[in-house]
Formats: structure tokens, C-alpha cells, sequence
């Protein structure tokens, strides 16, 4: 957990983190996290991801393809920050559940030998009041879920 500044008073927020390495190169890890048609191979259904700043990232998880959703689920931002082949950070909010709060994703590749990568990721601004689905518990367990098919797609296609 770590502590925000806002507006005169202190805010806490939840943060998850996750590190992993993948035996596959910063480029091939950063073209799986920001080019549309990378993305649905290990991630959301349907992606629009415009690598630049201020460009729209949407991710969106059909029911059909999932047992866990009750219905569709899309998540929407704006890219903060866009390093190739070293780092990314875009907005994440659902528009169908304003309750919700504006959180950030970002994700952080360090070269570590050949063809080896430490990826970080940090998905801030929980607040601790989201629940069942949009909870960070279960932001968390997802997080660990694509990671490891984010890993099989990288280390498949190096």
C-alpha cells in the first residue's frame, strides 16, 4: 500500500506489483503489450492501442470466450507514457462501472542478458472499496494469469 497526496489530506491507495522474466527480448515483449494484434493472442479479446501519447487503449473481454464474465467487460484509458522496447503507462477505467476509479497500468522491461527480460508491472489507484469483480484482489489474479500467458506467447514467438 502506499500513501497519495490529495487535495490537503492523505488518500491511501492499493497498488499491485508483479515482476517476472521471460526468455525473449525487451522488443518482442514491448510489441506483445502495445501492438493491437499482439495483444489479443495472449490478453483481452479485442484491443485499440495508439502508442503515442495521449493515444486510446481499449481492451475488451467477451463473455462467450470467458466462464468467468457474466457479460462483456472493456476497460478504456489514454497512454501517459510510451518508451519503446522500455516502458508504457496508460489510464485503466471501466466505463460501464463508474464507481470504478481512474487506475494506471504500467508496465516496465529491463534487458537482463540476451534474450532475457525482467518485466515489471504495477496497476496503481485501487482504492480498497472496489468489489467482486473489479476488486484488486481479483485485478491481482488476473495480473498473475496474463503474465504467465504474456510469457508462453514471448517466449513462443521470440
Amino acid at each position: 500500500m502506499s500513501k497519495i497526496e490529495g487535495r490537503g489530506q492523505q488518500k491511501e491507495t492499493i497498488e499491485i506489483k508483479k515482476s517476472i522474466i521471460i526468455n525473449a527480448s525487451p522488443e518482442v515483449i514491448f510489441k506483445a503489450i502495445t501492438d493491437p494484434n499482439e495483444l489479443t493472442n495472449w490478453f483481452p479479446d479485442n484491443a485499440v492501442f495508439d502508442g503515442r501519447m495521449g493515444g486510446k487503449v481499449r481492451f475488451t473481454f467477451n463473455k462467450e470466450r470467458s466462464k468467468e464474465l457474466d457479460r462483456e467487460h472493456s476497460s478504456e484509458g489514454t497512454v501517459k507514457e510510451f518508451i519503446p522496447n522500455k516502458k508504457v503507462s496508460y489510464t485503466w477505467q471501466f466505463k460501464d462501472a463508474p464507481e470504478f476509479p481512474e487506475t494506471t497500468v504500467t508496465w516496465e522491461l529491463e534487458e537482463i542478458d540476451a534474450n532475457k527480460t525482467r518485466v515489471e508491472l504495477v496497476h496503481s489507484g485501487f482504492t480498497g472499496k472496489e468489489e467482486g469483480k473489479l476488486s484488486s484482489t481479483e485485478h491481482d489474479q488476473g495480473w498473475s494469469y496474463f503474465l504467465g500467458r504474456l510469457q508462453k506467447y514471448c517466449e513462443k514467438t521470440k
